[in-house]
């Protein structure tokens, strides 16, 4: 089955699209996660899909902004 992959920068671009086959759905989720990592997208909003279901989720780590006090 062909699954799509793609990652998004903070500010709502893509950075990657790209497309690849697996056999299950578990399969292509492992290999989008080690395509994360390998590509240095670790830490930024993801995701793979297979015509439209979603298959892999990740959530964008921002920094947490912490106010200061006056």
């Amino acid at each position: 089955m062909q699954y799509t992959i793609t990652v998004f920068s903070d500010r709502g671009e893509t950075l990657l699209d790209d497309v690849f086959e697996a056999e299950t759905d578990g399969q292509a989720r492992e290999e989008g996660i080690r395509r994360l990592n390998e590509s240095g997208y670790a830490h930024h909003a993801a995701r793979v899909t297979r015509s439209g279901r979603l298959i892999h989720f990740e959530r964008a780590y921002l920094p947490r902004i912490v106010p200061t006090s006056s």
